[in-house]
């Protein structure tokens, strides 16, 4: 009696357990059959906010080549909004997440207001703020040290000047713009020291027709022969070019699509930071913080001279500031520095901190022309 009860119940069992996974194979059938299952939803969804074109020859472009690659690389889904401004930040991000987003990158310096409110009303989302510089719990900042790449590109056009006279077009007056300019003026000077980078402001970074005015007004000021520039795009290369006028570029290798006018540029390659933080996303191991990272971490570089430009002796004398600075063992603002004034910055052996060069730099280096700002528009 007893061993047809246990036989009743085993038999009880292996029946449940057969139908179980007869179940589970079903679904599972279910789940790889892409005829009755979105695709899509089997994806990892990241969402990017920007304010322009994708295809801006700049700024723009930089970051869609590197969230490219790590579509690429990782399989992800990516969910563009381009031209977005600073007061519509909220609502980008908002459609994002609606669109199935898990992590979102809002890549423009203006956008921390609304970046800071999404993370705040979003904690379990990811969010990154590029050039940012202010994390939450879920967001983390990140950029480039482009003042290194500016430094050498100063170094270029130190030694292609012929007039000793060089154009700086600048975009809005905030640290990180000013950074760019000091660093800049410091290699131009580090190889010619009588050298004067005259300064100017756009008072936008998407502004073709104002780039175009100052640009020409500074050309027409001064007896420029090179001339660069702190804006999304390479508008002011192609202006300067009609006038016999070299460039250096910025964001994104142009050199290329200038026939010898734009002689070299500071440029972004965020393909391997791009690809890193949304796998460790994925992996599970986010953590906020601040990324701020050099040649070394190879996210900022200059573009290949122009051929012809530069002779050995020149070529050598960049290729070793480069490597000063891709061996992270010296850095563009090591004491001494003076500003336009002549007061000393920073001392001798000593060096400007991290939170100087993110937060605290209101003055122009010995060697520059013009003012911060207002009054140069």
């Amino acid at each position: 009696m007893e061993k047809g009860w246990l036989q009743k119940q085993l038999g009880i069992i292996i029946g449940v357990v057969a139908c179980v996974c007869v179940f589970a194979l079903l679904h599972y059938d279910s789940v790889l059959d892409t005829e009755k299952v979105d695709v899509d939803k089997r994806l990892y969804h990241v969402g990017v906010i920007l304010d322009s074109s994708i295809m801006d020859r700049g700024w723009n472009q930089a970051h869609y080549e590197g969230f490219l690659a790590a579509t690429q690389e990782l399989g992800v889904q990516i969910h563009y909004k381009d031209y977005i401004s600073d007061d519509q930040v909220e609502q980008a991000g908002e459609e994002l997440i609606e669109e199935g987003c898990r992590e979102i990158f809002g890549t423009s310096f203006g956008y921390t207001d609304g970046m800071k409110a999404l993370a705040e009303k979003h904690p379990d989302i990811y969010f990154f703020h590029g050039s940012g510089v202010e994390t939450m719990e879920n967001m983390s900042t990140y950029f480039g040290r482009m003042y290194q790449a500016r430094y050498l590109s100063g170094v270029v056009a130190g030694l292609c000047t012929k007039t000793n006279h060089v154009g700086y077009v600048a975009a809005i007056p905030i640290v990180e713009v000013i950074r760019g300019i000091n660093a800049f003026t410091l290699g131009v000077r580090s190889v010619n020291p009588e050298a004067v980078v005259h300064v100017r402001w756009s008072g936008s970074w998407d502004d073709s027709n104002k780039e175009k005015e100052v640009a020409n007004r500074l050309l027409d000021e001064f007896p420029i022969d090179l001339i660069t520039y702190h804006q999304n795009s390479d508008v002011i290369s192609f202006e300067a070019a009609k006038r016999g006028i070299r460039s250096v570029g910025y964001h994104y290798d142009n050199v290329g699509e200038h026939n010898g006018s734009m002689v070299t540029a500071a440029v972004w390659n965020w393909k391997k930071l791009y690809i890193k933080l949304i796998k460790d996303c994925i992996d599970g191991r986010f953590h906020s913080r601040q990324y701020y990272l050099g040649m070394d971490d190879q996210v900022v570089d200059i573009a290949p001279v122009f051929d012809g430009v530069l002779n050995e002796e020149q070529k050598q004398v960049v290729q070793s500031a480069r490597q000063r600075l891709a061996e992270g063992n010296w850095d563009v603002f090591y004491g001494p520095v003076y500003d336009q004034s002549g007061t000393r910055r920073i001392r001798e052996g000593e060096t400007l901190s991290d939170n100087v060069l993110l937060y605290d730099m209101n003055w122009l280096v010995q060697g520059t022309e013009g003012k911060i700002g207002d009054g140069n528009e």
